[in-house]
């Protein structure tokens, strides 16, 4: 990762990042709330988070979920990944978004990252086993709120989470 880190020069860690890291990386991991403009590093902390906590000697268990309200969003979360990452042997992520993961094919990467109803309707179909998630990310959790139904799918994938996963914790990142 940190091959991965210098890759992007990323030197200095932001204010956002200063405060967020130490609470995501403990041991056990604070479940928090980060809020900071657009450009702060949010993004990058969160990513960091996850790429430490997930087994990549276990590629085809799903460990991490990072929800986005869309699937531009998913994407580029998922390109932030796979650029951080580079350096990880056997990162796998997989996009559970609309039209990604054909009817009958299973989510079977370490790292999820995809939108509230797609991953709703794959947890419920049985595409996409929970049991092994130690990581959860909500990003732009308010806008989620705000948006009609995305609050709520994003609190009944929270409760299948925890249904099938007693390990998982909660991270919110929230855009001003």
């Amino acid at each position: 990762m940190l091959q991965g880190l210098n890759a992007l020069q990323f030197l200095k860690p932001s204010k956002v990042q200063e405060k967020a890291l130490p609470l995501m990386l403990a041991d056990p991991p604070q479940n928090m709330i980060a809020q900071s403009q657009s450009g702060t590093g949010k993004t990058a902390a969160f990513v960091v988070t996850v790429l430490s906590r997930v087994d990549f000697s276990k590629p085809n268990t799903p460990q991490a979920l990072l929800l986005a309200p869309s699937r531009e969003l998913a994407r580029q979360i998922e390109a932030v990944i796979t650029t951080m990452g580079q350096f990880i042997p056997n990162l796998g992520v997989a996009a559970a978004i609309p039209g990604s993961i054909p009817r009958g094919g299973t989510v079977d990467k370490p790292v999820v990252v995809g939108t509230p109803g797609t991953v709703m309707d794959l947890i419920r179909r049985r595409s996409f086993d929970t049991q092994a998630l130690k990581v959860l990310v909500i990003d732009e959790a308010d806008n989620m709120l705000d948006q009609q139904g995305l609050g709520d799918q994003c609190a009944r994938v929270k409760g299948l989470v925890s249904e099938r996963s007693q390990r998982a914790k909660l991270y919110f990142g929230i855009v001003s």
